[in-house]
């Protein structure tokens, strides 16, 4: 089998540089930071989920979870980074802003958590870090930041504290999901500053955006999503976006929460409301101030309050169309409609699809940035460890194709370089995994003498296209990228 350096491989080399620091560091702080490092490498991809007040963050991390965690009103703790991770038990911790920890009293309101701060304040806390022994986060850290409102705004400052790269800092997210409900100013900025243009072939591939409270779009109706779609597609084409996320896709985060939620009680309540005359039904669906009209309907007006609620009037819409085509009369039957009508199994499988294969790349950049920073604090107080952590990740990223993979993935997939179907096919492969048969295409169980034909094939093609002299610089780096992957496998074939 023949065995090409992988995006493990590349994490395993800069977790080796963060153990080294933790063993050899003159002073505690130092360690503590390169041991911050070795953790986060060592644990699941962080993915931060960020956007504008009211944007529906912590419904949609509930709805990634599977169940109401996330508190969604406006409670103090939604103005804390709340960290959602996978544990043995049901644990709530404060990280105070000087370091120290603090185990916090909870319990469940309405499904949601509520956190009992006792004597400390906001702004005491740096992050709440939530474990929750849930299968859901098993490879992924959901971390839940504050609403960005105005750049003077202090919950906006504590997110972008969180999640922007500064002078050497990284980001304390490996990947982010934006939610926006049109494509402001401000949230391209915002992007824009997420951004980590430290490390070589720096990608926007660790970001995709959401296109939230899809639902709404249009007044709720039947047509809400599609014309959703539309709107995220034009989004996901516009040059002030693409360079800075993967892609768009449209949410209706509150439907999908709730489809994972139902209740009986509520589905009995819907097939009450389906028994309405058409007349009237037609007439209470036209607004929400319509639906909850006192005499609008025999079921009672805080019942249709909780429904407006749980669903919205465009999913009240989708369950009462399902109920009388006879598509589902119960919970287990109606939840599912709703979850794939809402855009989730979508959002499911583009983080699928562009986070998890490069999980372990996406956090090597992170630390090497973490370890840069370290290093510069050092070279006063250790100048021969801090001069050798320094060679050190130097030579990981000139050697590491999968940093410029990961951007030439985006390059191609964002249509920023045109390139036949066939073509386009091909790069797609090259990029997307370090696996030899996989990225050239061949049939399992291909022969080394196969594997080296194919990859000498598309060496002599990309470096020919690279060299084209009316070639644009993007297209190019793309070729020059391509031929270097294949280098890389078929180099691993003579050893």
């Amino acid at each position: 089998m023949v065995d090409v350096a992988t995006a493990g491989g590349v994490a395993d080399q800069v977790l080796a540089v963060a153990r080294r620091v933790v063993s050899e560091a003159p002073n505690q702080r130092a360690k503590d930071h390169a041991q911050a490092v070795v953790d986060r490498l060592s644990g699941p991809l962080r993915v931060a989920i960020a956007g504008r007040v009211k944007a529906g963050k912590s419904t949609l991390l509930n709805a990634l979870v599977g169940e109401r965690l996330a508190p969604t009103d406006a409670g103090e703790c939604t103005k804390i980074v709340s960290r959602y991770r996978r544990g043995p038990s049901y644990e709530v911790v404060a990280r105070l802003r000087g370091g120290r920890t603090e185990p916090l009293a909870f319990s469940r309101t309405g499904g949601s958590l509520d956190v009992k701060l006792g004597s400390l304040r906001e702004a005491d806390i740096e992050t709440l870090d939530i474990s929750w022994p849930t299968s859901t986060l098993e490879t992924i850290t959901l971390i839940d930041t504050p609403g960005l409102a105005s750049l003077n705004d202090e919950n906006s400052r504590r997110t972008r504290e969180f999640l922007e790269f500064d002078e050497g800092k990284p980001s304390d997210a490996d990947a982010v999901i934006y939610l926006m409900r049109h494509a402001h100013r401000s949230d391209v900025a915002f992007l824009d500053a997420f951004m980590d243009r430290s490390v070589t072939a720096a990608s926007p591939v660790n970001a995709v955006a959401v296109l939230s409270r899809a639902d709404e779009i249009g007044a709720g109706r039947l047509d809400a999503m599609e014309s959703a779609a539309r709107i995220a597609q034009r989004y996901s084409v516009d040059p002030s976006l693409t360079g800075l996320c993967a892609a768009v896709v449209p949410l209706a985060g509150l439907l999908a929460e709730t489809g994972l939620t139902l209740r009986e009680d509520e589905v009995a309540a819907l097939r009450m409301l389906a028994g309405t005359p058409g007349d009237v039904l037609e007439r209470m669906l036209l607004s929400t101030d319509q639906f909850c009209a006192t005499s609008a309907s025999e079921l009672t007006v805080e019942l249709r309050r909780n429904l407006l609620d749980r669903l919205g009037l465009y999913g009240v819409r989708l369950a009462l169309r399902a109920i009388t085509a006879g598509q589902a009369t119960t919970a287990a039957a109606l939840g599912p409609i709703l979850v794939e009508q809402s855009g989730l199994t979508a959002l499911r499988q583009l983080i699928t699809r562009h986070f998890m294969p490069r999980a372990r790349i996406l956090q090597a950049r992170s630390a090497l940035v973490a370890l840069r920073s370290l290093s510069r604090s050092l070279q006063e107080v250790a100048p021969d460890l801090a001069g050798e952590v320094d060679r050190r990740l130097e030579q990981i990223e000139a050697s590491t194709v999968q940093f410029a993979q990961v951007r030439g993935a985006h390059l191609v997939g964002s249509g920023a370089v045109g390139v036949p179907a066939a073509d386009k096919a091909e790069l797609d492969r090259l990029f997307a995994t370090s696996e030899p048969i996989s990225a050239l295409g061949l049939s399992a169980g291909a022969s080394t003498d196969q594997i080296q034909q194919a990859a000498l094939a598309g060496i002599g093609k990309w470096r020919t296209a690279a060299s084209d002299p009316l070639a644009d610089p993007t297209s190019v780096e793309v070729f020059d990228t391509a031929a270097r992957v294949l280098e890389a496998i078929y180099g691993a074939t003579l050893r």
